[in-house]
């Protein structure tokens, strides 16, 4: 992947961790991570059926530049694509194992 095709302005967000007067944790607490550079893509044919076949519902993925705070996300995190948000499903991949690239399978939510 080239550097130019990194063309959307997107945040990284995780739950807060803020809790109620009961100690519960609050629902929709979202925190900022990182505003970043990627690239969106809507799921290939083949990408798509691999998917229905996982049931992970994933409808798009996410190309960032490595970083180690990116790197720590988990499934409870979300991103934030201007009025749009998807979930990260699993875990970033680093596919070519040198520390450049991150990719998130993600899945749009619909809004409500």
């Amino acid at each position: 992947m080239r550097i130019g095709q990194l063309d959307v302005r997107l945040t990284f967000q995780h739950p807060s961790g803020a809790l109620d007067e009961l100690g519960q944790p609050i629902p929709g607490g979202l925190q900022d991570v990182a505003t970043v550079w990627a690239a969106v893509r809507p799921m290939g044919s083949n990408e798509r059926v691999a998917a229905a076949q996982a049931q992970s519902g994933q409808t798009h993925v996410v190309t960032t530049r490595w970083s180690a705070a990116l790197a720590a996300a988990t499934g409870a995190w979300s991103v934030r694509l201007g009025a749009r948000t998807f979930d990260v499903i699993g875990l970033p991949r680093c596919p070519d194992e040198g520390r450049q690239w991150l990719v998130f399978d993600c899945a749009e939510r619909v809004p409500q």
